[in-house]
């Protein structure tokens, strides 16, 4: 069982970070994560409750007793994971009763078996329940911390030298009023580092955002929210990601606390107790020879060696970290900085998100699952979403998705400027899901309803159907390279819109999607026959005309299905090119611009808590969007108030100030 608990350290110190990571296998990885993260505790439990139920003439070696400090260690878990999910933030206080509770239970066992053991192996056993104690109360003290009620606290400090503070600011008039990027060459930044300062900065002040707070800064401070020039769609893609690292690290990680000169202490003491026992350890074993107890020899040898290879790998996780770099670059000892200087050339060069999830509805609908445990498979899994998933893939996203997206941005950013920050404007700016760009086009007559007078989810699932056809009957009538890029990024859009419908749909504003989404799905198996491949299927939907189609509506129409009323728009968008209104690429635009909006509107919809929440399952690109939507200030939960009363009054000028974050709050309105 002690065995077992190391490897299963071993694990979850290798994995516990990798699920916040896109990609094809981080369902699996999520999967291994939380099932190592409940045996972790359970078996180091149960271990220790086997010994304090032992008698002693059931030990059968000394050294057993020795490996009970080691057991205590476990529970303090791996620096990668101390949170699977933010529920598990908010029991920390059963886990402060229960390192009470083990640290009571580990001396009695230890203190029942005292004569049993050799003397010096009993005093051995103390600095390695110290360090025990050390790590336990560690990941305590990082889930109290990641709490949501200490969390929302801890963005804005109150602190009781606020008026001197307050003095303060004003006297350092100097540094008030810049700009991010002025700011750092105030302060020299060395420009290897700078990507990582300006994602800490930038993160400081969004935090409040991911407790739900809403932030009212004054008009003249509108630079806050605003990305320099400088700061392309790669840049800014990057700094997201970054950030959203940060946020990882701070709630379902023991990096916040360990990267600080009490955790490096902590650090250096703990590495330092480990190794002197292990040392200690063999002078012991070698003078009294313990012939007849090797496995036990070997299992004492195996758990020391594992204590300090965990610890010595969660130091260069650490040091390796942005959060760690960060904090290397920041101090005043040149070893130190040498350090950071060194670590960045060895760490993977950010990108900003990488890969996005695909589902398609008619792939779905036309590939059932035909296994013979399908009945078994039904009954535990009602969503069916065990095969959602399998038919899930990823695509790459391109450096042309992030460009379009940030390009979208910045022209609403600029709409909202223009405005002067009128939150009005802002509203309708973010509640906007496709209608101004079909007015655009002139064609709102015939598809606003669409956009307009139906639920979210129910547009999506239309212009889903409705790109799907459109792009598979393209396809077979055109080479690919000649439908252009807006034809490839639409699809992309749409098919990880109907991911997050499909697996995520917490992350989608509140609806009936889920029966919607059912209804749809049984009606395409209805209408497509089992033997039908996707030629035959967009043969047969072009081959019902309107009238047709129009039955089929209304003999659904207790069902809240989509599926052809998005026929229906892909063969009035086909149409449209018939009557030469426009030719292929400018249909594309028009489509990529609505899924566009429908991202934007999807991002600023969902709750901060919920983008949170799904880092435990691996980044998603509605986040980084949400996040970059919020650093252009589009975000329903930032306004910008004008000055009033006896402030306008007095001609007063706010200032803001990047080197006192924690005294956000002076400087909202």
């Amino acid at each position: 069982m002690v065995v077992l608990s190391l490897t299963v350290q071993l694990i979850l110190i290798k994995f516990g970070n990798r699920r916040k990571f896109s990609g094809r296998y981080v369902k699996v990885v999520s999967f291994l994560v939380w099932t190592m993260y409940l045996f972790a505790d359970w078996l180091a439990t149960v271990a220790l409750s086997t010994l304090l139920r032992s008698r002693k003439e059931q030990i059968s070696s000394p050294l057993v007793i020795f490996w009970v400090p080691f057991l205590l260690l476990h529970l303090g878990g791996p620096d990668t994971i101390t949170a699977y999910s933010l529920s598990d933030n908010e029991l920390w206080p059963r886990h402060l009763f229960g390192l009470c509770f083990q640290i009571g239970v580990a001396l009695y066992v230890y203190v029942k078996f005292w004569t049993l053991t050799v003397t010096k192996l009993n005093f051995l056993a103390i600095p390695i329940f110290i360090v025990g104690i050390i790590k336990y109360a560690e990941r305590v003290r990082a889930l109290f911390k990641a709490s949501s009620m200490r969390f929302r606290k801890s963005v804005f400090h109150d602190d009781e030298r606020s008026y001197q503070l307050e003095v303060e600011l004003l006297q350092e008039s100097s540094k008030g009023d810049l700009r991010l990027e002025q700011y750092l060459d105030q302060r020299r930044i060395d420009e290897k580092y700078r990507y990582l300062y300006r994602a800490f900065y930038l993160f400081e002040v969004f935090r409040p955002l991911f407790s739900d707070l809403k932030l009212r800064v004054y008009n003249n401070l509108s630079y806050i929210f605003d990305l320099e020039s400088k700061v392309g769609a790669e840049e800014a893609f990057k700094i997201v990601e970054i950030e959203l690292g940060f946020l990882y690290d701070l709630l379902y990680t023991k990096i916040p606390i360990v990267t600080t000169r009490t955790g490096v202490f902590l650090r250096f003491l703990c590495l330092s107790f480990t190794s002197s026992t292990l040392i200690a350890f063999v002078f012991i074993v070698g003078m009294h020879r313990y012939s007849k107890s090797k496995v036990d020899i070997g299992i004492s040898y195996l758990l020391m060696v594992g204590a300090i290879f965990l610890e010595i790998y969660s130091d260069v996780l650490h040091l390796g970290s942005d959060r760690g770099i960060l904090w290397l670059s920041d101090q005043d000892n040149k070893v130190l900085k040498a350090i950071g200087s060194r670590a960045v050339h060895f760490t993977k060069p950010k990108k900003g998100i990488q890969s996005m999830a695909q589902h398609s509805l008619l792939d779905y609908c036309l590939h059932p699952r035909k296994l013979k445990l399908a009945a078994i498979l039904n009954k535990l899994d009602s969503e069916d979403n065990t095969e959602k998933y399998l038919q899930t893939s990823w695509k790459e996203v391109s450096v042309d998705l992030k460009e379009i997206i940030y390009g979208h941005l910045r022209k609403k950013r600029t709409v909202y400027q223009k405005s002067e920050f009128e939150y009005t404007v802002l509203s309708e700016l973010l509640n906007e899901r496709g209608l101004k760009v079909l007015q655009l086009a002139e064609i709102d007559q015939d598809f606003g309803w669409s956009v307009s007078n139906v639920e979210f989810t129910h547009s999506l699932l239309l212009w889903h159907i409705a790109t799907e056809v459109v792009y598979n009957d393209d396809h077979q009538r055109f080479r690919a390279g000649k439908l252009g890029s807006y034809c490839r990024i639409s699809k992309l859009l749409s098919d990880y819109m109907m991911y997050l419908l499909f697996l995520c749909p917490a992350m989608l504003p509140e609806g009936i999607g889920n029966i919607r989404h059912q209804d749809t799905c049984i009606e395409a198996k209805n209408f497509f026959h089992n033997k039908m491949d996707n030629k035959q299927v967009i043969r047969a939907l072009y081959g019902i005309d309107i009238e047709s189609r129009s039955l089929f509506v209304q003999m659904g129409s207790m069902r809240k299905s989509a599926f052809f009323e998005g026929c229906q728009i892909a063969v009035q968008l086909q149409n449209l090119l018939d009557q030469f209104r426009w030719d292929h690429e400018e249909k594309w635009e028009v489509i990529a611009n609505v899924w566009l909006d429908m991202l934007c509107y999807a991002a600023a919809q969902c709750l901060w808590k919920e983008h949170a929440k799904q880092l435990q399952h691996g980044e998603e690109l509605l986040t980084h969007v949400a996040l970059l939507m919020a650093h252009l200030g589009l975000s329903n939960k930032i306004e910008m108030a004008p000055l009033f009363g006896r402030l306008k009054d007095v001609d007063f000028k706010p200032s803001f100030y990047w080197n006192r974050l924690d005294r956000l709050a002076s400087y909202l309105a």
